[in-house]
């Protein structure tokens, strides 16, 4: 009986179509862009010229201030989740000691991996832009987590310099970077400079007394020059390490994707691609990668794949 219902409702579906073609042809009744919410969405932004939005992700437990002009509210509005998969896995990855979120921006991902965490342990958040900063502050408070974190407003390099020269986009904070804008959704828009702090990682994970079993990282291609001022902390601790990979972001901050594979190897690490880790990131590739040290690869590779079966 079901499979005549089905039959039936697929030949009524062919007839329907036909007699659609036969009548307006490939005319379009509706145009596509009055019910794409998201252009709706960027028509009403062009009219916003700042302030503050406050949204609620549906897969963080919290409402977070944003730049009303950034595409994440924009993201938060339209689709209603940040980052589903890699949400998903992080708290199976932070493990059982402190950890450090460089590139906290307004406290997403802070807020997650703090919620994971076991008592008694802290987070180092590493944030270069003020405006981030202020209100990563207000989003941790809110969250009812400000307790036990660590923000401080810095650049993560290996350099010996004390400050270094970002570039940003007002209103989009979350695409700052140490070298080049290139990535697509600002390449064309305006680019300004700001100068802030540096810190080495080694440096502040000795300063603040922690012992990180997990990095979490966001830092627009610079995350081999702020891993490089980490190598005692990854030969000593060798921390799960969460992170963009994208070889055209690396480049347009003076590294290359062969040569940072090059370093996690060196170190003991092999990198698993969050979509499957049963395959390795190689010099093409761009995404969210997991590095971990190869005795743990088997262990971590099977917490991803339970955060993804859990989402499905």
């Amino acid at each position: 009986m079901t499979r005549i219902l089905k039959r039936r409702r697929s030949v009524f579906a062919r007839v329907v179509g036909r007699l659609r073609s036969f009548l307006i042809g490939d005319r379009v009744l509706v145009p596509r862009s009055f019910i794409d919410p998201m252009w709706h969405l960027e028509t009403a932004r062009r009219h916003i010229v700042g302030g503050e939005l406050v949204v609620r992700f549906d897969n963080v437990d919290a409402d977070i201030a944003l730049d009303a002009r950034s595409d994440l509210a924009i993201r938060a509005l339209c689709h209603g989740v940040y980052e589903p998969e890699l949400l998903a896995a992080v708290p199976g990855l932070v493990g059982a000691g402190d950890a450090i979120n460089v590139g906290a921006n307004v406290g997403l991902l802070a807020i997650v991996m703090r919620k994971a965490m076991a008592t008694g342990t802290r987070l180092l958040c590493i944030e270069p832009i003020e405006d981030c900063v202020a209100r990563l502050t207000r989003n941790l408070d809110r969250a009812g987590i400000g307790q036990g974190v660590v923000i401080r407003q810095a650049f993560a390099t290996d350099r010996s310099t004390e400050t270094h020269e970002m570039w940003t986009v007002p209103g989009k904070p979350e695409y700052s970077s140490g070298g080049r804008l290139v990535h697509p959704s600002v390449a064309a828009a305006e680019h300004i400079s700001t100068v802030v702090p540096t810190i080495r990682l080694d440096e502040a994970v000795t300063a603040e007394g922690l012992q990180p079993t997990c990095i979490v990282m966001d830092c627009e291609g610079g995350e081999f020059s702020a891993l490089r001022g980490a190598t005692k902390l990854l030969s000593a601790s060798q921390p799960t390490i969460v992170m963009e990979f994208d070889p055209i972001l690396l480049e347009a901050n003076g590294e290359t994707a062969i040569a940072f594979l090059r370093f996690l190897a060196d170190h003991g690490y092999r990198c698993l691609t969050l979509d499957d880790p049963s395959v390795e990131a190689d010099e093409s590739f761009s995404g969210t990668v997991v590095a971990v040290p190869t005795s743990r690869v088997a262990v971590v590779g099977n917490v991803i794949r339970g955060a993804c079966s859990g989402r499905s």
